[in-house]
């Protein structure tokens, strides 16, 4: 706090930190600061702050599309806690209660929910995951069946799983069928690379193979997904075993 020096006859000798320019005397640049700390500048900062967001996710969207999760699956980093965090996008830890009240508002509009898991076993496993979720109950350990359905008709709910080890005739058989559905399925996620992988014997043939295989999917995937259904493709994650140079070298060719 600044004093001030006084005289016998009482004058100031110093001045003050509110004293002005009226008396004379400069102000110090402290106290010059705090005159411009009002709520004018404070407007003025705000307005800066904004636009500089809006200017800044405006590029953004010119340069990726509205879509600020497109790396949902592909790009991102692991957090201290060794959670995926994707580029573009926070991530929600959605409760079971979260998932079925959102379900439920989804229903309360119309919207009929229907979700298909396509592909080996991996794929069937989050199929499980995704019910136990739904259900808050854990499910059995079991093999896996060549196809499965849940229904909740309170949620207006269906959720299918097929089984398709490779991508074969019978998944993209599939996909036709979703393609011509209206509407298609709202979600479909997709993934079968570890037997391709497991049985190509570092085969380049293998590997062309299978690229011709998924250009076969794409003319209906783009047809369901321009009908507002969505498609995820689940890449094969890496291993660590013994030889995972080796084996994640092939896994890196078919993602």
């Amino acid at each position: 706090m600044a004093t001030a020096l006084i005289n016998d006859d009482m004058e100031l000798t110093e001045p003050l930190l509110w004293e002005d320019y009226s008396t004379g005397r400069k102000p110090e640049k402290h106290a010059e600061l705090i005159k411009k700390i009002n709520a004018k500048n404070a407007k003025f900062i705000a307005f800066g702050l904004i636009l500089g967001f809006i200017l800044y996710h405006g590029l953004i969207h010119l340069r990726y599309g509205n879509n600020s999760c497109k790396w949902l699956l592909s790009d991102g980093r692991y957090k201290g806690d060794m959670e995926w965090q994707p580029y573009g996008c926070m991530m929600h830890k959605y409760s079971q209660t979260d998932t079925r009240r959102c379900m439920r508002y989804l229903a309360f509009w119309g919207r009929y929910n229907q979700f298909v898991f396509i592909g080996d076993a991996r794929i069937y496993r989050m199929y499980l995951a995704f019910l136990d979720h739904l259900t808050g109950h854990a499910s059995r350990s079991q093999p896996v069946p060549a196809s499965h359905n849940f229904n909740d008709t309170q949620l207006k709910l269906t959720v299918a799983f097929v089984h398709s080890p490779s991508v074969s005739d019978t998944m993209v058989h599939m996909f036709h069928i979703w393609q011509k559905a209206k509407p298609p399925p709202s979600v479909i996620v997709a993934g079968a690379a570890a037997w391709s992988v497991r049985n190509s014997n570092d085969s380049t043939k293998a590997v062309e193979e299978y690229t011709y295989n998924l250009t076969r999917l794409v003319d209906s995937m783009d047809s369901i997904v321009d009908n507002k259904g969505q498609v995820l493709w689940a890449l094969q994650e890496p291993v660590s075993d013994e030889k995972a140079v080796e084996t994640n070298t092939r896994i890196d060719l078919y993602n």
